[in-house]
């Protein structure tokens, strides 16, 4: 025991062969696999939830990118909630498969208002009560977004929920203008209960998603599904790039429920949802309570979620350590029984040793991981991989053509 707490990668036999392929066991020198489920049904991990946390460029992309791609030639599907830079784009088209690009001037439009596909398993008033609710969280969180976290008030949640009402009965796919049109111009109904002025607030807080900075993106039907069978759909923000952080949140919010409404099916495929510049879905608290639901779920819906950032101290950005919203994000790192960690630098290493449970070997290793090798902590154990990758790899993986 004392001999393996000393150097626990010298003690290790190994995962096994099964699953997909990501390079050597620099110490155990052999080949090393890894794939959540088949890890989960031997009982290595608790759970299929994956961290990816290295400074750039130590390789923590080309990891995820590798692992996902590989996974998806040997039968599981892929899904990355949003791409703000279009690195998965190329890994996409070269996997054969979907890219929805939202932006100014894209011709996609994602109704984030759509039901989604319904699983076998629920029954029609089960099925328009997750709808519901679903379509309702997304619309308080862009008015809390539009207000910066202010509240809304009870007269205003009454006005949202008869807007939303109305605006079903009215059409069973509806959109957020018509969700507004009900807010702006109230029923009868909706005017004796609140007054005629109850959902105007919450109607012009709402305005922006149709009518600034985000018009022609989310305000209209879809004209591009969720594909079920592709291998990978990628959601493509990267049109957004000099957006205003409160245009980039609003997005995030409508590209996530759109996705989230498609793989959390219990009928769907094993499938990978990649969660990629982690920090800035962390700070936000409609993103932190999405992923923190599907963290929690991902047994019940047959999802690995993989979540890839620069540092645990990016956590700092969300607030100090008596916020509950950086507790929560920093319960979706703990929480991951798979915890991939690149080259840290020294003085990000006391929080990354705390929140992942490091040992002092471990610390030792990852300050000194050159690029392309990471520290694996799978379950109880660890191991120093090499990932290896191919030229062809290479070509479409890689985040650094602007320095070559």
């Amino acid at each position: 025991m004392t001999f393996a707490a000393a150097y626990p990668f010298l003690t290790e036999s190994g995962l096994g062969h099964e699953g997909t392929y990501i390079g050597t066991d620099v110490f155990g020198a052999g080949a090393f696999s890894y794939d959540p489920w088949i890890l989960y049904d031997k009982g290595v991990i608790s759970g299929p939830s994956i961290v990816v946390i290295g400074t750039v460029g130590t390789g923590k992309s080309m990891c995820g990118k590798s692992l996902v791609a590989r996974s998806v030639t040997l039968g599981r599907k892929a899904a990355v909630a949003s791409d703000p830079k279009g690195e998965w784009v190329p890994v996409a088209k070269a996997l054969g498969g979907k890219v929805i690009s939202v932006g100014p001037g894209k011709p996609a439009r994602v109704n984030p208002l759509d039901a989604g596909p319904r699983s076998r398993s629920v029954s029609d008033e089960q099925w328009a009560a997750v709808v519901r609710q679903r379509r309702r969280h997304l619309l308080v969180a862009l008015v809390s977004l539009m207000r910066q976290g202010q509240p809304m008030s009870p007269v205003e949640h009454t006005a949202l929920d008869m807007a939303l009402t109305d605006a079903v009965a009215a059409n069973s796919t509806p959109t957020l203008p018509m969700v507004l049109d009900h807010l702006l111009n109230p029923s009868h109904e909706t005017v004796a209960l609140v007054g005629r002025d109850g959902g105007t607030g919450v109607g012009h807080s709402l305005r922006r998603t149709v009518a600034g900075d985000l018009e022609g993106m989310f305000d209209a039907p879809s004209t591009v599904a969720f594909d079920a069978d592709a291998p990978i759909m990628v959601m493509d923000t990267s049109a957004l790039i000099g957006a205003s952080e409160q245009a980039l949140s609003l997005a995030a919010a409508c590209g996530a429920t759109w996705l989230e409404a498609a793989v959390t099916n219990p009928d769907g495929a094993k499938r990978i949802v990649v969660y990629d510049e982690g920090w800035r879905m962390l700070a936000d608290p409609y993103m932190l309570a999405k992923m923190s639901e599907q963290w929690r779920l991902a047994r019940t819906y047959g999802i690995a979620n993989l979540l890839i950032m620069h540092k645990v101290a990016d956590l700092n950005e969300i607030g100090d350590g008596t916020s509950g919203l950086r507790q929560k994000a920093l319960g979706l790192l703990t929480e991951a029984d798979t915890r991939i960690i690149y080259r840290q630098k020294h003085d990000a290493m006391r929080l990354t040793k705390e929140a992942l449970g490091l040992t002092e070997a471990e610390c030792e290793h990852v300050e000194n991981l050159p690029k392309g090798m990471g520290l694996w902590k799978v379950g109880n154990r660890s191991f120093i991989v090499a990932n290896r990758i191919t030229t062809d790899e290479l070509s479409v993986f890689g985040t650094d053509e602007g320095m070559r």
